[in-house]
C-alpha cells in the first residue's frame, strides 16, 4: 500500500525467549494501515494487542521482523529511535496514572518540551491540546490531582497530543469510565481525527464503539491477525467473529437474525441510526419476509 503510514513485515516477538517461561505473543504479522485512517484494534485479552501497538513506536524491539513507519524501518538506526516516539503517540490504559507536574499545564507541556521546541511553541500545544480535549483555560493552572478520574484522562491524552503526533495509539482510553466520560472522550477522539487528519488506532474491547467511529478493524487472535479490512466488511463475518468468541455489536446480530429469517434488509447495518432507517424502508415495502 503506498501510502501505509505504519506496516509490519513478519512481526513477531517472544517474551522470555529461550526460558521456560517463553511466550510469543505476536507471530509473524502483516499488517499495513493507511494513512489517515481510523483503525479499531481488537481481541481477547492475552491475544496480542498491547504488545503490537507498543512495537509501532519502538517501545519494544521485535525478536524478528520489522516494522515501518512513513517507509522507515524504525531500527535500522537504533539511535534515531526516539523520534519515532513523536511521531506514534501512544496512550496506555488509564495513563492518568502516569501524570506527575505540578499543574495541568507542565504535565501537558512534557512531551513538547522535550522534542526541543521554543517556549512559544510549547505554549500553543498545550493550548491546543487542551481544546481538543475539553479543558478550559482554567483548567491549566490546577494541580492534576485535584481532577476527576475523566478530567485527569483527559490532561493524559492532551499531553499526547500536544506532540503533535502523526499516528495516535489510544490502548482503551475509556476503561473505568462512566458512560458520559467515556463518551465525551470518544467523541474528542473522533473531532480530533477529523480536524487534524491523523491516523488513529483505537485498542477496544467494544465492538459498539469501534463500530461507531472505526473505518478499519484489526483483528488479534492467539497472537496472529486473524482480519483486517473495512468495519462494514469485518462485521459483515458474524459466524467467523463469533467462532473467535468475540461478539458482533448488538444491531449487527439483531439483522443478522433477520436476514436468517429472509427479511431484506442491509447486511451493513452498524449503528442505531443505520437500524431505524433500514426497519422504516423495510416498514415501507410491508415488512414482510421474502418469499
Amino acid at each position: 500500500m503506498a501510502d501505509a503510514i505504519i506496516r509490519t513485515e513478519n512481526l513477531s516477538y517472544v517474551y522470555s525467549e529461550g526460558t521456560p517461561y517463553e511466550h510469543r505473543a505476536i507471530d509473524n504479522v502483516n499488517i499495513e494501515i493507511e494513512k489517515g485512517s481510523f483503525v479499531g484494534l481488537i481481541g481477547h485479552t492475552g491475544s496480542g494487542k498491547s504488545t503490537l501497538i507498543q512495537h509501532l513506536n519502538g517501545l519494544i524491539k521485535p525478536t524478528s521482523g520489522k516494522v515501518f513507519v512513513d517507509g522507515e524501518d524504525i531500527w535500522e538506526k537504533p539511535k534515531e529511535i526516539r523520534k519515532f516516539r513523536f511521531k506514534v503517540g501512544l496512550v496506555f490504559q488509564y495513563p492518568e496514572h502516569q501524570l506527575f507536574e505540578e499543574t495541568v499545564r507542565k504535565d501537558i507541556a512534557f512531551g513538547p518540551k522535550n522534542m526541543g521546541l521554543s517556549d512559544a511553541e510549547v505554549e500553543e500545544r498545550v493550548l491546543e491540546a487542551a481544546k481538543h480535549t475539553g479543558l478550559t483555560a482554567d483548567y491549566l493552572e490546577k494541580s492534576p490531582f485535584e481532577l476527576s478520574g475523566g478530567e485527569k484522562r483527559r490532561v493524559a491524552i492532551a499531553g499526547v497530543l500536544a506532540m503533535k503526533p502523526e499516528v495516535l495509539i489510544l490502548d482503551e482510553p475509556t476503561a473505568g469510565l462512566d458512560p458520559k466520560g467515556r463518551e465525551f472522550i470518544l467523541s474528542e477522539i473522533k473531532a480530533y481525527h477529523e480536524s487534524t487528519g491523523a491516523t488513529v488506532i483505537l485498542v477496544s474491547h467494544s465492538m459498539e464503539d469501534v463500530a461507531r467511529f472505526a473505518s478499519h478493524v484489526l483483528i488479534m487472535n492467539h497472537s496472529k491477525v486473524a482480519m483486517y479490512g473495512k468495519t462494514r466488511e469485518i462485521f459483515k463475518r458474524v459466524d467467523e467473529l463469533c467462532e473467535i468468541g468475540l461478539e458482533v455489536p448488538q444491531i449487527s446480530r439483531v439483522f443478522a437474525k433477520l436476514r436468517e429469517k429472509g427479511y431484506n434488509v442491509p447486511e451493513s447495518v452498524l449503528t442505531v441510526s443505520e437500524a431505524k432507517e433500514a426497519v422504516l424502508n423495510l416498514l415501507k415495502k410491508g415488512g414482510e419476509a421474502d418469499a
